[in-house]
């Protein structure tokens, strides 16, 4: 009786942590360029959310640097990008919670405005949280075609407040710390779109 127990736990525990895996996964099956409402994004808008998300990954990378210069120049890249972003196809997708990002866009470029002016690389990094944190809610709605994108966390940023990022690879490169931390951190959710 104790051994078939233990086996039923054993069973039971696999199932649930496998349950908890596939949770950390939001996949949408993109095989037409469709997001998960059957809508296909033209060309250009995933042309231009593409290009967001390049110039986001640039700018995560000159935080992982610690190269103020070129926050500073990647910062104002993204920032143009984001004003001239335009979000009238996702309008269609109000069930996908278009509310909810509608001037996202505009947010982030204003907090990129604000981290542009800051002198100090720990400034800097501050705002770099809050246009993470935007960013995150905008790629959840948009859910752009053919995209894999890692949250990634680490909970000693900001003296063990905790603070996320996005990446294109699962790979961990710590934009809070750069070169003192550089793997400090986790994947905590895998987009797929």
């Amino acid at each position: 009786m104790k051994k078939t127990l233990l086996i039923l736990s054993v069973i039971l525990s696999a199932v649930a942590c496998k349950n908890k895996e596939e949770k950390t996964e939001e996949t949408t099956s993109a095989p037409e360029a469709k997001t998960s409402a059957g809508y296909a994004y033209s060309e250009g808008f995933n042309q231009s959310i593409n290009n967001v998300l390049t110039a986001y990954y640039n700018l995560k990378d000159a935080f992982v640097a610690s190269d103020t210069a070129k926050v500073n120049e990647t910062g104002a890249v993204l920032k143009t990008l984001l004003d001239s972003l335009k979000l009238d196809e996702v309008k269609t997708f109000d069930s996908l919670g278009f509310a909810s990002i509608d001037g996202r866009a505009g947010d982030v470029a204003a907090e990129i405005s604000g981290m542009l002016g800051e002198k100090e690389l720990a400034k800097k990094r501050e705002s770099f949280e809050m246009v993470s944190n935007a960013f995150y809610d905008m790629v959840r709605v948009i859910k752009p075609t053919g995209a894999t994108i890692y949250y990634q966390y680490c909970p000693m940023a900001f003296n063990d407040k905790g603070a996320y990022w996005l990446s294109s690879a699962d790979s961990i490169m710590n934009p809070y710390f750069g070169k003192k931390m550089l793997t400090c951190g986790e994947v905590k959710e895998t987009l797929k779109y």
